[in-house]
């Protein structure tokens, strides 16, 4: 299993990240098996809502997993995700603070042999609104070429 981690700050967009991610995998013909969100279904045009999905992508399973600020809920959603559906990779979002308590520390400690520093992604800000989706959209590219050569 390949684990790809989404990083930054508070409100830098992690989340707008992975669900460009995973429409744009969707639009590459990924096949959902499982979408749960904490609100309405995904939109890049309206707020947007931690969720989990599963996608199957040619014979890769791919997990996305957008809820990463606390540490005991990412550890969670991992662990069952990685349990019930056998993914070969899993994307995850971390907030950049590298510290005790951290979702980025539960995944070095947890995960020590698969996070490795060409597989983690720094989200990108933009203080204007309407250039939050254009800034994004270079690292979901990043992340799709990393998948596809995994």
């Amino acid at each position: 299993m390949e684990l790809v981690i989404i990083r930054g700050r508070r409100d830098d967009g992690k989340t707008t990240t992975a669900t460009l991610l995973h429409n744009e995998l969707i639009g590459q013909g990924a096949n959902v098996k499982m979408l749960k969100t904490n609100g309405n279904y995904l939109s890049v045009d309206n707020w947007m809502v931690d969720f989990q999905s599963v996608l199957d992508l040619e014979k890769k399973r791919i997990v996305i997993i957008s809820e990463g600020d606390d540490d005991d809920r990412l550890a969670e959603l991992m662990e069952s995700l990685i349990d019930d559906y056998r993914p070969d990779i899993v994307v995850v979002c971390a907030r950049a603070r590298d510290v005790e308590g951290s979702s980025y520390r539960m995944l070095t400690e947890r995960y020590e042999d698969l996070v490795k520093p060409e597989n983690e992604f720094w989200t990108e800000f933009a203080d204007d609104r309407s250039k939050m989706l254009d800034v994004k959209r270079p690292i979901v590219e990043l992340i799709v070429n990393k998948i596809s050569n995994i």
